[in-house]
């Protein structure tokens, strides 16, 4: 493993937000990477920082709505990748991490396909009426 492949999963370090597998993954990196230690630190930082912001319910200034339209409307033409492009362990170690939804997706599609057939079938059994 290397630091392109830890870095899209250290702002969910710091969040909390990764399963077992990736957190654990991602730690046995961090143990033997000094700049990804203090990458994630500096997210850890910031998630706190946003965290005590939003207990004291500081309210943000007049300006900072329209300077973050503006932004996002400035970037809305660049295309980006969803996340770094995985290799076959960060697959499957994904693919664990979310199984149960997989499977709810799959039942729900296997379920559709079911219903479809039975739908053609029934549809197509009809007796043709001439008029």
């Amino acid at each position: 493993m290397n630091c392109e492949q830890i870095a899209p999963y250290l702002p969910g370090v710091a969040g909390g937000e990764l399963g077992e597998e990736s957190l654990r993954w991602v730690d046995a990196h961090l143990q033997t990477c000094e700049s990804c230690r203090v990458e994630a630190a500096r997210y850890r930082s910031v998630s706190s920082g946003l965290v005590a912001l939003r207990e004291r319910g500081v309210e943000p200034p007049a300006f900072l709505l329209d300077a973050i339209v503006e932004r996002v409307e400035s970037e809305h033409q660049r295309r980006y990748l969803p996340m770094a492009p995985m290799i076959p362990a960060e697959l499957v170690r994904v693919v664990q991490d979310n199984r149960e939804a997989i499977a709810s997706a799959a039942g729900v599609a296997i379920a559709a396909g079911a219903l479809y057939a039975l739908w053609r079938r029934a549809r197509s059994s009809r007796p043709s009426v001439a008029i």
